[in-house]
């Protein structure tokens, strides 16, 4: 039976096509836009390598911060409307935790170059 590939197996071929066989033959904006199709397709690539683990973990933390059930856009609207309402004081050492983790969280998927990330991650 021939197993087809992965889904990152397919996302890592494209990004090899695009850096080995056709950024260095392009000049001037279509080399431009070859690099920013190439950078999309790593955040994908981080995205399904990533994503899935942060997500379950940014709503383990709201789901102790809120003390409520739910899905994770609903808790995160929730936070928000009880930030806005003075319900849950912005000064709470649980909800900076919990925004700082966030916060690198989506940094590892988007930005995991970032000087900053880096410098906070190896801290």
């Amino acid at each position: 039976m021939n197993n087809p590939p992965s889904k990152e197996e397919l996302i890592i071929s494209i990004i090899n096509f695009l850096e080995n066989d056709i950024i260095g033959e392009l000049k001037g904006q279509k080399r431009f836009h070859a690099h920013v199709a190439k950078n999309s397709l790593n955040i994908v690539l981080r995205q399904l390598r990533l994503e899935e683990e942060n997500n379950s973990k940014e709503k383990k933390r709201l789901k102790e911060i809120l003390k409520i059930e739910g899905n994770l856009k609903d808790l995160n609207q929730i936070l928000c409307e009880k930030i806005n309402n003075e319900e849950i004081d912005i000064n709470n050492d649980e909800l900076i935790d919990h925004l700082y983790k966030t916060t690198m969280e989506k940094l590892s998927i988007d930005q995991p170059n970032y000087s900053g990330y880096l410098a906070e991650k190896n801290n």
